[in-house]
């Protein structure tokens, strides 16, 4: 297959607008950085007309599709000859899987984590949705000629779902041992150019944070599955020391339309009210900050903050945000248990804090805004780690696949050998005497 003419068509179910979230930004982002050497085309089913959309990038081999339904996704799948697509995307669309195209399937979101805590309090919607999900995952995971994923943790997870699948067995070995070929880790990313302030951020749009004051900035969405009480109840016990202390909430509703308002988002907002914090010490931006603007206010913020609970879910996430905390240099505190924390506390970029100990929290933000020699070495930490995230580098295993793209062996479901078949292999280890030695045991077994 000549390189010119190897176009790659990647779908999102994800509005792609000037306010997108992680997996927009994602197939976005995947296009752009692949784009200087095959043909790209992005698309999305949602129609965003009524917002204000991104503007075509110049980059001359790539292009995005907005709201152009089912006839013009399917006319783009059959000019392509490589389909990337997010891990929800065979549900509205099966027809994918049975174009014989190359497929290649993103599944650096756990999506089965997040649906357990989603619908925790629902036993309806938790077994149903937690059913369909598991389902649509496995129709993905079967289809696909290439798996890629956000890190190694998450790989092995993954790979342990392709065993139980039956999709890990002699022939996919042989094919290849590393198995590199059926999974490999392509990381969300970042910009190689350093960030830039472009125009007005936190201090335009918040009047009531001066200059001076220091701010923690939760820098994207507070799903369910996010503890942001235990940061709010550590500002709680630092506004009497430090009463200019800000806490800002950049996110407070996705920009996709079918996400409603989780209830971690509500409970924080009520938490808030009752400590008396609200508009005066935090704040909750509505809406969603546009992607091209969040520069402006990341780069007004002193410290980041990103927190969790003990969950599955924490152990497998990849916190696509942390990524922007790291580009802008901004000092981490976050909570332990991901990967994310691990590298974050390596590269001295920030502080790794016990799940729900608000004293540690408050203990954290006041030493590190006392000590501004500490807050300098981990912003240079934080931009260490910057530079082993660029979307350019990250997109290696999707070039390199597209380069020499193959299907992988078929699947063939997992069966029990029959009597010959075990026969057969036992000759092969030990000749007539094992299987003399063996035959007792095979009889039994044929009776049963």
């Amino acid at each position: 297959m000549s390189l010119n003419n190897s176009k790659i068509l990647i779908i999102t179910l994800e509005p792609i607008s000037k306010k997108m979230a992680g997996p927009a930004i994602r197939a976005m982002e995947l296009g752009k950085a692949i784009a200087s050497e095959f043909s790209v085309t992005v698309f999305s089913p949602v129609d965003v007309t009524d917002v204000e959309p991104l503007p075509q990038t110049d980059l001359a081999n790539f292009q995005f599709v907005a709201g152009g339904g089912r006839k013009k996704l399917q006319e783009l799948a059959e000019g392509a000859s490589t389909i990337f697509l997010q891990a929800n995307v065979l549900k509205p669309y099966p027809f994918l899987a049975e174009m014989n195209k190359y497929l290649i399937v993103d599944l650096y979101d756990p999506y089965l984590f997040s649906v357990l805590v989603q619908y925790k309090d629902d036993n309806v919607q938790a077994s149903s949705s937690y059913r369909l999900m598991h389902k649509v995952l496995e129709k993905h995971m079967l289809a696909a000629d290439l798996a890629v994923c956000a890190s190694e943790r998450q790989r092995d997870y993954w790979l342990g779902r392709f065993c139980a699948l039956g999709r890990i067995n002699p022939a996919m070995y042989q094919f290849d041992p590393s198995l590199r070929r059926l999974i490999d880790v392509v990381p969300f990313g970042l910009p190689e150019a350093r960030p830039v302030k472009s125009g007005g951020g936190l201090k335009e749009r918040l009047p009531q944070i001066r200059a001076e004051d220091p701010v923690l900035l939760w820098g994207g969405g507070i799903w369910d599955w996010f503890d942001p009480l235990t940061v709010l109840k550590a500002v709680k016990q630092l506004v009497s020391e430090i009463p200019n202390l800000r806490l800002v909430f950049m996110g407070t509703k996705s920009p996709n339309p079918k996400v409603p308002v989780m209830d971690m988002t509500t409970r924080a907002i009520a938490l808030s009210s009752e400590l008396g914090l609200t508009d005066k010490n935090v704040f909750f931006l509505e809406g969603w900050v546009d992607y091209n603007e969040r520069v402006n206010y990341l780069l007004d913020a002193t410290i980041a903050v990103s927190s969790h609970f003990d969950l599955p879910e924490t152990r497998f996430s990849f916190r696509t945000r942390l990524l922007d905390y790291f580009w802008c240099g901004l000092p981490t505190l976050t909570t332990g248990g991901d990967q994310l924390a691990e590298l974050i506390e390596g590269q001295n970029a920030g502080i790794a804090l016990p799940y729900e100990d608000a004293n540690a929290w408050a203990e954290a933000i006041k030493s590190l805004l006392q000590d501004q020699e500490r807050l300098a070495a981990m912003k240079a930490g934080a931009y260490r780690l910057a530079e082993r995230f660029h979307w350019h580098d990250n997109a290696e295993p999707i070039r390199k696949f597209l380069r020499n793209p193959s299907h992988l062996p078929a699947h063939e479901q997992v069966t029990m050998p029959n009597l010959l078949e075990r026969a057969r292999s036992v000759y092969r280890r030990g000749g007539k005497d094992l299987i003399i030695k063996r035959s007792a045991e095979l009889f039994n077994d044929m009776l049963k």
